[in-house]
């Protein structure tokens, strides 16, 4: 029982201690310059590892941009941002984060088309997820 505690204990300062990290002005130059090279889900979850703690305002929405691009762009890399996922599950409700009504009202009705007309059968409850948040985000 008291490892159980100590496990516990101790993912939840790990936790803490993530999401308290400060962006300093240096890493939000570094988040601000990575924003360009996020043309694969591979980068966006290393950018997200990297810089998560800087995600607001213009990072943000660089980000934002990025995540738009793949998914309006690179459809057919979907199944690169599946794989990553089981290993990387906060990914997923960062690339979710990022559809938001900040985006181009046409970019987010190009994920909704894509989402539901050109799904591989094998990533559809991913692409019905897609679909729903650019949907929400389309209706902010």
């Amino acid at each position: 029982m008291k490892k159980v505690i100590f496990v516990l204990f101790c993912g939840i300062f790990t936790a803490f201690s993530t999401w308290a990290k400060t962006c300093t002005p240096a890493d939000a130059k570094a988040a601000d310059m990575a924003v360009d090279s996020l043309d694969t889900w591979m980068a966006v979850n290393q950018n997200r590892i990297n810089y998560g703690h800087c995600d607001q305002g213009d990072i943000a929405e660089g980000n934002s941009e990025a995540i738009v691009h793949l998914l309006v762009d690179h459809w057919d890399s979907l199944a690169d941002l599946k794989a990553l996922l089981p290993k990387n599950p906060a990914l997923k409700a960062y690339v979710f984060r990022h559809i938001d009504s900040t985006l181009d009202t046409k970019d987010l009705d190009t994920i909704q088309s894509q989402a539901t007309h050109s799904c591989p059968s094998a990533l559809s409850t991913l692409c019905d997820e897609i679909r729903r948040v650019a949907l929400r985000a389309a209706n902010e």
